[in-house]
């Protein structure tokens, strides 16, 4: 690696800012950017979003030629530029043009009405009757407005009050089906096929940023019981669903409301089918889209943080996560110790990151994993955080997997020391894009034990959602588990059945897409597929590691590992003795670069940490500091709180 690129980075691994509006002297207010250490900027044509601007959200000429004057500035500053793909968030419903005629492309759910072997006749809000049964099942008479003897009638309407299209920060819109191909094909026509006809240099964008599309069937910032628990609906539903799993989906409707802490088939045939909906319909077809005009998809989705919110927004966030090109995360915190002791279960910031840097490398598409940091002081008790805990919470996140900064930290924030934390991460990032990730550590994502025991709620769900005691389980095992190994010195990747499923597996390790991994924790998992069960097999008998912690499905006998970490730290040698004055502040992340082991050790704590360093063959080391940007040889190394180094292999 180069130590003067590392001393001073160039501006494709600096902090990007979040521009949404163009300054007058846009020139000017770009070299301001540079000197605070920004490289690129993400931006869009005006929203004209005040009252008294009668003008329209990417229907004026003159925006576009604006925006074609200021990509002409940014080529002429050496700044890389990222196309915002929204008016506010969340992205899909291009500010009403997506439904601006066509109604019919609205998000829709269905719920499950009650109706004890009386006649139905259809009645506001709803829509239509899709199913109506007695309470085995057995379907009664019915038509989309008439149900003749039902027990139970399933009806569909739009869903939108207490969603977070209606909740959301930027203020209340109609959104669009993100399971529906033409929906989102009309959001491609309004918002990306315009910029590119209408923006002569639209080959200088890099990548697009997607902002927090998800499902409106589950509630959002709605702390308030709703009279209907929804589920999402598309027309289209049934038939994948049968021409995925081979069952009627009517045949399972009955078991998808079971408010029943028990694991349901149906539950997890459905929410599968809804993944598969989601990401085809938006996720890839936009990153198609980005391919076929040579732009990157990037953006991040909504309430990461928690493994239960997984299901309701997205049906299986990895799933999504992993069409991105460069995937993406928000950080709504600056406090290293929010990171890791997670102030409530909705808020596990550090799983988020875990969860958006895992789907990277399960896909090889490290290139640039994205962080849009946004912290708030309304989490830190209205106070502002301080420069040294926005450094420690980055340096956490970016042990997460994460190589690239979109900031709505403001420049003129951190006393004067936004330079420092600039440079800082810019140097990260340096040495991370490019860098393989080591660690031989793998964590599974239960998303099928979530999906198999989930239940929709009539409240939010980060407002207090009820969470089967199964998914509980597993969500807690992950963080404890995220807590207990970092704290160890260890580090890991996430990994799902489908990248099980496509790995090799030779002399006890499996591998695809340029991952390893030699050892498997598996975090309260209830439920595994037969193909998947023998792939852990066939690991196992190779000479592989398998840990269960918490629980395990019960056709398997096997018996639950405690303390993984201890277990793991026999089976996984990183060949770095790292001796710490605060060892379970010393959190380490091991790399491979240019054919040479890399280390990045990361001071976690509020107190300074002495560090004895030497590779266990005895080669030879550099300390790259990412603080100032020096390299020494220095084998005793004092890490000041929150603050990081990579230790080289010379």
């Amino acid at each position: 690696m180069d130590k003067q690129a590392f001393q001073n980075p160039a501006n494709e691994y600096r902090i990007y800012r979040l521009l949404h509006g163009a300054p007058s002297e846009y020139a000017e207010h770009l070299d301001a950017l540079a000197d605070y250490g920004f490289g690129g900027i993400v931006t869009n044509a005006a929203w004209h979003n005040k009252p008294e601007d009668t003008r329209q959200y990417l229907a004026e000429a003159q925006d576009f030629a604006d925006l074609d004057r200021q990509l002409d500035i940014c080529r002429e500053k050496g700044f890389g530029v990222w196309l915002y793909d929204e008016k506010g968030y969340p992205s899909g419903s291009a500010d009403g043009l997506t439904l601006k005629d066509h109604p019919e492309y609205e998000a829709r759910g269905f719920t499950e009405l009650v109706t004890d072997g009386r006649d139905y006749e259809l009645a506001a809000p709803f829509e239509k009757i899709i199913y109506a049964c007695k309470s085995d099942g057995s379907a009664v008479p019915f038509d989309e407005h008439t149900a003749r003897g039902a027990d139970r009638c399933y009806v569909v309407k739009p869903v939108f009050e207490g969603s977070h299209a209606e909740k959301c920060g930027w203020g209340p819109r109609r959104y669009p089906n993100l399971m529906d191909k033409d929906a989102v094909a009309a959001f491609i026509h309004c918002t990306y096929d315009k910029y590119c006809d209408s923006v002569r240099n639209f080959n200088d964008f890099e990548a697009v940023f997607t902002d927090e599309p998800s499902l409106m069937s589950g509630y959002v910032n709605c702390p308030k019981a709703m009279e209907y628990a929804f589920l999402p609906w598309q027309d289209e539903l049934p038939a994948v669903f049968e021409r995925m799993h081979g069952v009627c989906f009517f045949s399972v409707i009955g078991e998808l409301f079971d408010e029943s802490d028990t694991f349901r088939t149906g539950k997890l045939m459905f929410w599968q089918t809804v993944a598969e909906m989601v990401n085809s319909a938006y996720f890839v077809q936009i990153e198609q889209w980005c391919a076929e005009h040579g732009i990157r998809f990037s953006g991040h989705c909504l309430l990461e943080e928690s493994l239960a919110m997984h299901i309701p927004l997205y049906g299986n966030l990895m799933k999504c996560l992993k069409s991105f090109d460069y995937p993406g995360v928000d950080m709504l915190t600056g406090d290293p110790q929010a990171m890791r002791s997670a102030p409530t279960r909705e808020f596990q910031y550090a799983m988020a990151a875990k969860y958006v840097g895992s789907a990277a490398r399960m896909t090889g598409k490290t290139e640039k994993v994205m962080v849009e940091i946004c912290p708030l002081p309304g989490r830190n008790g209205g106070k502002e955080y301080t420069t040294e805990q926005e450094i420690g919470t980055m340096n956490l996140i970016f042990m997460c997997g994460i190589n690239h900064i979109n900031s709505y930290l403001a420049p003129e924030s951190l006393n004067g020391r936004f330079k420092e934390y600039a440079d800082t991460f810019a140097r990260a990032a340096f040495v991370l894009r490019g860098a393989r990730w080591n660690g031989k550590i793998g964590m599974y994502y239960p998303i099928e034990t979530v999906q198999g025991f989930y239940a929709p709620s009539r409240v939010g769900i980060n407002n207090g959602a009820k969470l089967s005691s199964a998914g509980q389980i597993a969500e807690d095992t992950m963080f404890s588990l995220y807590g207990e190994l970092c704290e160890s010195g260890l580090d890991f990747t996430i990994v799902d059945a489908d990248w099980l499923r496509e790995s090799q597996i030779e002399d006890g390790v499996l591998s695809a897409n340029g991952l390893e991994i030699s050892a498997l924790v598996m975090p309260g998992v209830r439920y595994l597929d037969s193909t998947t069960r023998e792939v852990l097999s066939r690991f196992e008998k190779q000479g592989g590691l398998v840990l269960w912690t918490a629980a395990a499905p019960q056709e398997l006998s096997v018996t639950l590992c405690e303390h993984p970490a201890e277990a793991l730290k026999q089976h996984v040698n990183y060949g770095l003795s790292a001796d710490a004055a605060h060892p379970r502040d010393l959190f380490v992340s091991p790399y491979e670069k240019d054919g040479k082991r890399v280390y990045y050790l990361i001071n976690a704590g509020a107190e300074s940490n002495q560090v004895r360093l030497r590779l266990a063959d005895g080669a030879p080391f550099e300390v790259w500091h990412t603080t100032d940007g020096s390299v020494t040889a220095e084998d005793t190394v004092t890490l000041a709180p929150y603050t990081s180094v990579f230790v080289c292999e010379a």
